[in-house]
């Protein structure tokens, strides 16, 4: 049985662990003597169990730098942090520890107009990231291939969708069409370093709680914010979170909305775009139904709700083309490894029950939208619809601007909306209406992720790669994932393709779900993660090559490359155990944006 101790009485404990940090005279916490400073405290929000606080006991100090000392062939974390966060901590912020080390953490300041410097002895606890220790392994495990020199200092921060062995308890007002609030899994989120070393993760017992409706649900969809810290979206909430573990704001859904998942991703007007569902939405043959995955809403930092898209209304939940072409071993969420290899009839989709299952019409998953974007340009959002193969442009008044997609299956309306496929020199690629194209050129299928690059004037997506050309191929082993950069001229109406990466990788790299691309620009290079290569195993009818036939786990691939290079500068494998099944997404973060 696990039992958590109080604040108070973990700071007051690990303060007598931690050499250096301090000693316990009755309820007085005194650093131990040469310290200049305060005590260490441990975790100091509960949230973040590889970070630590040092107090200032009264020291006014600037100009600080924090370095966490590596191990031997390890990577040094070094950052500054501004005058401002140490009042904000209330200490010295200290990120990066390893887990279960004696870490070194050198803190320089000055004080009094002198410079001065203190090594930090401070001992972390194991890893414990909620599954207990009778895993074959505790954690997601790392193997680095190669990172380049100017790599090294790099920091990603990897999601994984785990399980806890049971759903959520709690249900919607309407049982009759449920929505998505029955997925239900034990936090995955993590930081390694270009070591492979865990240097962050996110306390599964704090953060979530089945049991109750606010603390359920997948999380899912960080994103770093304009202030260096992060947002998430859980059920039927999302979050915004210091990397130190403080947690800033905790806001409810909106009243009318359920289900967040995917995206809760802050735009350039510092409103919130969360991808969520509708509840007792009066669907065209008058049932009420919870809508799946289709709902897009617009909030201020404080929740307030500022806009909302109803995608039902803007495209066409009755679609059915690149549904009809999905594996049905690969639906996402509706994962069924009996079901791989099978194709999705058109009878299916038409008498799928109600609920989060792919199928046409509202209150079914026919959109699945997994990620959002916000163009402050033309005050516009760009979706990623996993289950209609498109990548769309949406304006404030509601009208479709532009679809990136095959021209198979749009309504009149829509297919006016359709981008012309031209090469570098605008010429126009000749593209069957199932998406076949000359040259080089191709669409992105079952697509998770589409951001824009503004740097650039491009849009980077990650093309998973199921029912590509609409169809299934002779040999699960033929299917492949990509990266792939676009270049969209919206007066034109055209989309030019300007790089992939993926096809080299073959079916090893094959991610059937999830996954992110994503330009970094301070290093000018393109973060790619593919997640769920090997997901269904030898077995199945997805044709993955690194499936583990002892353990059953997702190899997931992360690479980095220079803007317009084909060799990554970074590739980094992440293994799975027996409980993390699925990666998600990665992010690059940047320490010394977080510590501002």
């Amino acid at each position: 049985m696990k039992t958590k101790l109080s604040l108070l009485a973990t700071s007051l404990l690990l303060a007598t662990l931690n050499a250096n940090a301090g000693s316990v005279d009755g309820l007085k916490v005194r650093p131990t003597k040469g310290s200049p400073l305060g005590v260490v405290i441990n975790n100091p929000y509960e949230n973040a169990p590889l970070t630590a606080l040092v107090t200032l006991r009264g020291h006014k100090i600037s100009d600080v730098k924090v370095t966490i000392q590596p191990k031997d062939d390890g990577v040094k974390i070094s950052y500054p942090v501004e005058d401002m966060r140490l009042l904000d901590e209330g200490g010295v912020p200290i990120f990066g520890l390893y887990p279960d080390y004696l870490n070194t953490v050198t803190v320089n300041f000055t004080e009094d107009g002198k410079r001065k410097s203190y090594d930090y002895k401070i001992l972390t606890p194991d890893i414990d990231m909620g599954f207990g220790q009778d895993m074959w392994a505790k954690a997601p495990i790392t193997d680095v291939h190669h990172v380049d020199a100017d790599f090294k200092d790099r920091i990603y921060f990897l999601s994984w969708t785990g399980k806890d062995g049971k759903q959520a308890k709690m249900a919607h007002n309407n049982l009759h069409a449920p929505g998505a609030m029955a997925w239900e899994g034990t936090p995955g989120f993590f930081m390694i370093d270009t070591a492979g070393e865990i240097r962050w993760y996110l306390n599964p017992y704090t953060t979530h709680n089945s049991d109750d409706y606010y603390g359920t649900g997948y999380a899912m969809g960080m994103n770093v914010t304009k202030d260096g810290n992060m947002a998430w979206v859980q059920g039927q909430t999302w979050k915004h979170m210091t990397v130190m573990g403080r947690m800033i704001s905790e806001h409810h859904l909106p009243g009318e909305f359920i289900d967040a998942t995917h995206e809760a991703l802050e735009g350039a007007n510092g409103n919130f775009f969360i991808r969520v569902a509708s509840k007792d939405y009066k669907a065209p043959n008058g049932k009420l139904v919870n809508t799946i995955r289709d709902q897009i809403i617009e909030v201020d930092p404080n929740g307030k709700l500022v806009d909302h898209w109803d995608l039902a209304d803007i495209l066409d939940p009755n679609r059915e083309a690149a549904l009809l072409s999905l594996d049905a071993g690969a639906v996402c969420l509706n994962i069924d490894v009996e079901q791989s290899g099978h194709q999705v009839t058109a009878e299916d989709l038409k008498t799928a029950p109600y609920g989060d299952i792919p199928g046409t019409g509202v209150g079914r998953n026919w959109a699945h939208v997994n990620s959002v974007d916000y163009d402050p340009k033309d005050d516009s959002i760009i979706i990623s619809s996993r289950h209609q193969s498109a990548v769309v442009k949406i304006g404030r008044d509601k009208q479709v601007k532009w679809i990136l997609a095959a021209r198979e299956g749009w309504n009149d309306a829509l297919a006016k909306k359709l981008l012309q496929p031209v090469d570098s020199k605008g010429k126009a690629i000749s593209c069957t209406d199932a998406g076949q194209c000359e040259g080089d050129f191709d669409f992105t299928w079952t697509q998770h992720t589409a951001y824009m690059v503004p740097e650039k004037g491009t849009l980077t997506v990650f093309d998973n790669g199921d029912g590509r050309h609409l169809e299934q191929p002779a040999m699960p082993s033929m299917k492949y994932s990509r990266s792939v950069e676009y270049k969209v001229d919206p007066q034109k109406m055209t989309v030019e393709q300007v790089w992939e990466y993926g096809k080299e990788l073959g079916s090893e790299g094959y991610a059937p779900v999830t996954s992110i691309v994503k330009y970094q620009a301070d290093k000018d290079s393109l973060m790619s993660y593919f997640a769920s290569p090997g997901m269904f195993g030898k077995g199945g009818g997805m044709g993955n090559m690194k499936w583990d036939e002892d353990t059953g786990v997702t190899k997931s691939i992360l690479v980095e490359h220079r803007y317009g290079e084909k060799e990554p500068a970074v590739r980094i494998d992440i293994d799975g155990n027996q409980m993390f099944k699925t990666g998600y997404r990665a992010q690059v973060i940047r320490i010394d944006d977080m510590m501002k």
